[in-house]
């Protein structure tokens, strides 16, 4: 409901979807019981929102909403009976859609903690995909200390989160991208090896990196053509993570490889993991909090645009030679 002796918000909305974006002018929002309202300081940019945005996602809001899925800023103001934060508090988290304005009114228990050594601006672009490659690699991969891990679309928004927890969880990291740019920012960010994906023999490369006992798991945030290649790397017991499509297309599959190789083909949701098992999600979100507490992973941050310039921060965002996260700035 509309505050009242509160000042009007700004809020990024979709009215059509092929349409572009408005810059509306709303009440503020005064929090329910459970609820805080965040001062947002920063919001990400992801292929979710950019895809939500033009109603390309398989779940459709309804019109008009307010786009955004990351962000991070300061408690202002507790709702009745809000218990575990106080105003003033630094905090991330994600939603689903909503973030992509002045403030915010969300449920406390969605919010984390920013460490006062953490950089705020990077817990903006924290905790959907980081969780999200957290979740992939540790609770749906089973990634084991030692094991090689090889990383598709290694620059992305999730690859790019994989790359620095595979490393965190102790394995060697094969990080794949496309050209000499990409494959240099995946070097800088830790991986072991890296090869690009425009070569003609890369399946070859990363066979002979991995050795006789193969890849033991794939991190695929890429799809179409890229999985069937990607599968064929993996050892006997490998498994392959599906974590979306940002080729565009679906990636299809032999169904006997699984069974040649013993592998396993996995799906990644973290927004159902979140609604089936929030206990379980609330804390793998605290432990990536805790990995960046302590410098163990580190979003890049290659721009920051104000909102009044949110068609240039999207173009820059969605461009696929950007290499590293675009940031709006209430």
């Amino acid at each position: 409901m509309p505050a009242t002796g509160h000042p009007a918000m700004q809020a990024l909305r979709v009215h059509a979807f092929d349409q572009p974006l408005q810059l509306d002018t709303l009440p503020t929002p005064e929090p329910a019981a459970g609820e805080v309202r965040v001062r947002v300081q920063a919001c990400g940019i992801s292929f979710f929102d950019l895809l939500i945005a033009r109603g390309g996602y398989q779940w459709r809001p309804g019109l008009p909403f307010t786009v955004g899925s990351e962000f991070a800023g300061v408690v202002e103001a507790l709702g009745p009976g809000t218990t575990g934060l106080a105003e003033g508090d630094r905090v991330g988290g994600s939603v689903s859609i909503g973030a992509w304005c002045q403030q915010l009114c969300v449920p406390a228990n969605v919010l984390h903690p920013v460490a006062p050594q953490a950089a705020l601006d990077e817990a903006a672009v924290l905790y959907m995909p980081y969780g999200t490659a957290l979740y992939a690699l540790r609770e749906r991969g089973q990634l084991q200390p030692g094991e090689t891990l090889l990383v598709l679309g290694a620059t992305g928004t999730v690859g790019a989160a994989a790359v620095q927890l595979g490393k965190a969880l102790g394995a060697r990291v094969i990080g794949a991208a496309t050209g000499a740019a990409k494959c240099a920012a995946v070097q800088a960010a830790g991986a072991d090896a890296v090869v690009d994906l425009a070569a003609d023999d890369w399946k070859d490369q990363v066979k002979a990196l991995a050795g006789p006992a193969g890849v033991d798991v794939v991190a695929d945030p890429v799809g179409g053509a890229f999985t069937d290649t990607a599968f064929r790397t993996l050892g006997w017991g490998g498994r392959h993570l599906v974590l979306g499509f940002a080729s565009g297309s679906i990636g299809q599959l032999k169904g006997n490889l699984t069974i040649v190789k013993g592998a396993s083909l996995v799906g990644v949701d973290l927004r159902q993991f979140k609604e089936r098992q929030p206990d379980a999600a609330r804390v793998l979100m605290q432990d990536v909090a805790a990995l960046h507490r302590d410098g163990r992973i580190r979003p890049l941050i290659t721009a920051r645009w104000p909102l009044t310039e949110h068609a240039q921060a999207c173009a820059q965002a969605g461009d696929r030679a950007t290499v590293g996260r675009v940031l709006l700035l209430p």
